[in-house]
C-alpha cells in the first residue's frame, strides 16, 4: 500500500499526481497545505491541527499523526463522547496509530450493533398513506375520489406500519454503509459489516442520520442503542466520504484537534462543577458593538445563576503573533467580564502566569496549561489540577466582586 505519513504541524516533500494534488485541495484545503517544488511531481504538503487518514482516489493513503500519543487522543475523545465511561471504560488499549484507532472504533461499533441484532431490533410505528388495490387502515374518501372517479379498483389509505425503518437503526444503517469501503485489516470486519448491512436492508439509507442523532431521546425501549449510537457518533463527526458516484471518490477520517481540545475542555469542567453552583455554557452568541451588528462567540462561559463570572478559551495551538490575547481581550468586552482564562497544551509556549491589560477597566488574562504528552493515567491527574485552578480563579472573582 502507498503511504504518506505526515506529523501534525510538520511539512514533508511527497510525490502526488495531479488527481491527488487536486484533490487534497478541493476537499481538504483546511487540514493540508500542498506547495508545488522546483522538481515536477514532487510536493511540500503541511498538515494543520488535525489528525486521521485519507484515502486518494487513487487509493494513496495519507496518515496524519497529532502531536500527542494516541492512547491520549483517544483518552480526550472517550471523555468527550463517553463522559461517564459506560462504553470504554477504563481500560487502555493497545494501540500505537491511527489506522489501529480507526479499526478498533470501527470494531466496537460492530460489536455493538451485533448485540442489538442478537437481541433483536427495535421497532417502532410509521405513518404512511398508499395508493393500493387493497383498503389498509383508514380509508381517504375525498383523495380515492378525486384520483378515481367511479372506479373502484384502487384507493388511498391512510395506515399505520409496524416496521424497523426507525431513526436509531437508520442511524445504524448509514454508518455501516460508510464504513464499508475502507480495507481493515482485520478481514472479517468487512464481512461483518456486509453482514449488519444486509440485515438492516429494510431501512432507509439516510445520508442526514448525523442529524437523526441529535433528535434521539432515550428512554427504557430504546436505552440498549445508545452505546451504538454514541459509537456512530464519534464515526460520523470525523468521517468524510464521497460515495461511490463521481470522478473523485475517496474516505478520510479526520479529527480537528481544536475542536475535540475545545470540547475535552468543555466536558471536564462541565463535570468539575456539576456540584457547585457554577454551570457551563458553550460558544454562546454576544454582540461585540453597540449596534449589535458583530457577534463574538467565547469558546466556554461559566455562570453563577444568571450571572456570567469568567470567560475561558481553549487554545490547541498558541498563535505567534498575540491574536489569542487580542481575542481574549474582545470576548471580555462583550461579555461584561475583566478576567479570562486561557488554557492551552503545555507544548506550547506562552507568557506565565497572569497578562494585565491596561485600559478604562483593567482585563486580566490567566494563562492555564494542561500535559498532553502523558498517558491516559497522567491526563486525568492533569485535568483534575485544572479545573482546580480554573475554580480557584472563579473564587477570586467572586471574593473581588
Amino acid at each position: 500500500m502507498d503511504t504518506i505519513t505526515l506529523q501534525e504541524h510538520r511539512q514533508l516533500e511527497v510525490n502526488l499526481s495531479n488527481i491527488e494534488v487536486e484533490t487534497i485541495r478541493k476537499y481538504f484545503p483546511k487540514q493540508l497545505d500542498v506547495w508545488p517544488t522546483l522538481e515536477p511531481g514532487r510536493y511540500l504538503v503541511k498538515a494543520h491541527s488535525c489528525a486521521g487518514m485519507i484515502v486518494l482516489p487513487t487509493a494513496k493513503t495519507i496518515f496524519i499523526y497529532p502531536k500527542i500519543p494516541i492512547q491520549t487522543l483517544f483518552a480526550l475523545l472517550s471523555r468527550v463522547y463517553d463522559p461517564n465511561k459506560e462504553i470504554f471504560g477504563d481500560q487502555p488499549q493497545p494501540y500505537t496509530t491511527v489506522s489501529e484507532l480507526f479499526e478498533f472504533i470501527v470494531s466496537f461499533f460492530a460489536n455493538h450493533t451485533e448485540d442489538l441484532i442478537a437481541r433483536g431490533l427495535l421497532r417502532g410505528y410509521q405513518s404512511l398513506v398508499e395508493n393500493s388495490q387493497a383498503i389498509r387502515g383508514r380509508l381517504l374518501i375525498a383523495e380515492t375520489l378525486q384520483d378515481h372517479p367511479g372506479l373502484l379498483h384502487k384507493h388511498w389509505c391512510s395506515f399505520r406500519h409496524y416496521t424497523t425503518d426507525i431513526p436509531e437503526n437508520r442511524v445504524l444503517l448509514w454508518t455501516t454503509h460508510v464504513l464499508r469501503g475502507w480495507n481493515y485489516v482485520d478481514l472479517s470486519l468487512s464481512g461483518r459489516l456486509h453482514r449488519i448491512q444486509h440485515i438492516l436492508s429494510d431501512v432507509y439509507l439516510d445520508s442526514t442520520a448525523r442529524a437523526l442523532i441529535d433528535r434521539i431521546e432515550y428512554h427504557r425501549l430504546n436505552d440498549s442503542y445508545q452505546p451504538a449510537i454514541t459509537l456512530a457518533k464519534l464515526i460520523l463527526d470525523y468521517l468524510s466520504f464521497s460515495g461511490t458516484q463521481g470522478s473523485e471518490p475517496f474516505l478520510a477520517y479526520l479529527i480537528d484537534m481544536d475542536v475535540l481540545f475545545q470540547q475535552y475542555l468543555t466536558a471536564i469542567l462541565h463535570q468539575g462543577t456539576e456540584k457547585s453552583d457554577y454551570w457551563i455554557k458553550e460558544e454562546e452568541v454576544h454582540s461585540l458593538d453597540v449596534g449589535k451588528k458583530i457577534t463574538i462567540r467565547p469558546d466556554i462561559l461559566i455562570y453563577q445563576g444568571d450571572k456570567p463570572c469568567l470567560v475561558v478559551d481553549a487554545k490547541y495551538k498558541l498563535s505567534a503573533a498575540q491574536e489569542d490575547l487580542y481575542q481574549m481581550l474582545a470576548y471580555c468586552h462583550a461579555v461584561g467580564l475583566n478576567r479570562a482564562v486561557l488554557v492551552h497544551p503545555e507544548s506550547e509556549t506562552s507568557p506565565t502566569g497572569s497578562i494585565t491589560i491596561c485600559g478604562p477597566g483593567n482585563i486580566f488574562v490567566d494563562y492555564q496549561v494542561i500535559n498532553l504528552s502523558g498517558g491516559p493515567q497522567q491526563l486525568e491527574e492533569q485535568s483534575k489540577q485544572l479545573v482546580t485552578k480554573i475554580l480557584q480563579t472563579m473564587q477570586q472573582v467572586d471574593s473581588f466582586a
